[in-house]
């Protein structure tokens, strides 16, 4: 049964705020995604802002530091710009926040693009003869992977 959505009374706070720290000890979560999570348990809006607030006060959300860890997961697997802002923006990082943080793998992107354009590239070449076929799926591995249109034909090119 959903809980009002009045002003929040104290016990309704302190029980939010015990779950969301439940919630906070199994994995990082933006403040966004910890409030879904509470009002997906039940609890009135309110006490979940309240919440969310008081663990971001006490220093338990820190948005820049889960996109900066989330960019960094995605680098390191050889992924895009496209797909680590998907993953942000699914994860309820702000559009700022997951700008800012996408921005330092700017630079690095086309490298990475043509490292994994090498490692796919080689993989096709496993399996036969390299052709148009080939080519395109690569080209496709590589935009699945989040990479943008020019990215990926300057990578097919510096390997080419």
């Amino acid at each position: 049964m959903p809980r009002p959505t009045g002003p929040a009374d104290r016990g309704d706070v302190e029980e939010a705020e015990t779950t969301a720290l439940r919630i906070l000890g199994g994995a990082s979560q933006s403040g966004v995604a910890l409030e879904r999570r509470l009002l997906q348990r039940g609890f009135s809006r309110p006490a979940a802002a309240d919440a969310v607030e008081r663990c971001r006060a006490l220093g338990y959300i820190d948005d820049r530091a889960l996109a900066t860890s989330v960019v960094e997961r995605h680098r390191r697997a050889g992924h895009g710009r496209s797909r680590m802002l998907a993953d942000l923006r699914a994860r309820g990082v702000g559009g700022e926040v997951a700008a800012e943080a996408v921005s330092v793998v700017a630079e690095d992107e086309q490298q990475t693009a043509i490292e994994a354009a090498r490692h796919l590239l080689e993989r096709e070449l496993r399996r036969g003869e390299l052709n148009d076929r080939g080519r395109r799926r690569v080209a496709a591995a590589l935009q699945r992977r989040g990479f943008a249109g020019d990215v990926v034909v300057r990578a097919l090119r510096a390997i080419a």
